[in-house]
């Protein structure tokens, strides 16, 4: 089922399976979200919990029990419910059940509110713990935007801007996880230059993320067409699907891939987090249209 929320100069879909955001159109018809093409990569912004990352071997162990999971986990193919809706805020939700209770032994309550304004789009990520035994989960973000954002235009042709003039290496990824291999990819400190094969090595991934914001720039034009804000993420993810994909991800994350040696014990994962009975975390990102 899908929703909209919309004002004088944005309008934002959104479907429930995956509670995503799949479009946010200016009035001026430009597209900031990726279409989902299949042919390059089928979602638009989906949610990365209860893990971000890949496991090693799609296996994680709690109190001995062996559980699988498969790559960012399940709820990006979860059906949400959507439990309040006003003027220009959504909120979904989806909680544990009998069924995940078989893939993931915790009991949680996620819920993904979205508020549009006439800057841009906030998404707002809350988990619960209702139970009383701790809480153990990442959660991540995974938009697409869909770079280049008009006709005749090239990724190539833009760059990224953040907000400071760190120049971090990116970790590796490798068939059985994050590798101690790490690669240069900052030319000048803070710009990131997009040629077709910077995503030859798959994701970008900085640890620790030195970041709080970043803006997609037109290079020929000097014209900024958006901005991610994304304080206080302990890990940073960019990617495309491959040197054609006319998208990119930004994606800020509260946990990583498994390393190569990770000892697969859930609670010993790099970036978990722990969530005491009764308790909540919440984190958020924002998107800002233009300069």
């Amino acid at each position: 089922m899908h929703y909209t929320l919309e004002n004088e100069f944005l309008k934002a879909t959104f479907k429930t399976l995956g509670a995503e955001l799949i479009s946010l159109k200016s009035k001026k018809g430009i597209e900031y979200i990726w279409n989902g093409d299949a042919k390059h990569w089928g979602r638009h912004t989906p949610v990365l919990f209860p893990i971000v990352g890949g496991l090693k071997d799609n296996t994680y162990y709690v109190n001995q029990q062996a559980y699988k999971m498969k790559q960012h986990g399940f709820a990006r193919n979860s059906e949400f419910t959507v439990v309040k809706e006003t003027e220009n805020t959504l909120v979904f939700e989806l909680a544990s059940s009998k069924a995940t209770l078989q893939y993931y032994p915790f009991d949680f309550t996620l819920q993904i509110t979205y508020t549009l304004s006439n800057q841009g789009i906030k998404t707002h990520y809350s988990v619960k713990n209702p139970s009383d035994c701790k809480l153990l989960f990442s959660i991540g973000a995974h938009p697409a935007y869909a770079c280049p954002f008009e006709a005749e235009q090239n990724r190539e042709d833009y760059i990224l801007i953040f907000d400071n003039d760190a120049t971090p290496v990116s970790q590796q990824l490798t068939a059985n996880g994050r590798s101690t291999k790490n690669f240069g990819v900052f030319k000048q400190g803070g710009i990131l230059d997009l040629p077709n094969t910077i995503f030859d090595k798959d994701a970008l991934i900085f640890n620790p993320n030195p970041f709080s914001e970043v803006s997609f720039v037109h290079q020929p034009t000097g014209k900024t067409y958006m901005s991610v804000t994304f304080k206080n993420f302990p890990y940073l993810g960019i990617w495309s699907a491959n040197q054609e994909a006319p998208f990119i991800c930004i994606e800020p994350w509260h946990g990583i891939a498994d390393a190569e040696d990770h000892n697969q014990q859930l609670e010993d994962k790099e970036g978990i987090l722990t969530l005491a009975p009764k308790e909540e975390f919440m984190c958020e990102y924002f998107v800002t249209i233009g300069a």
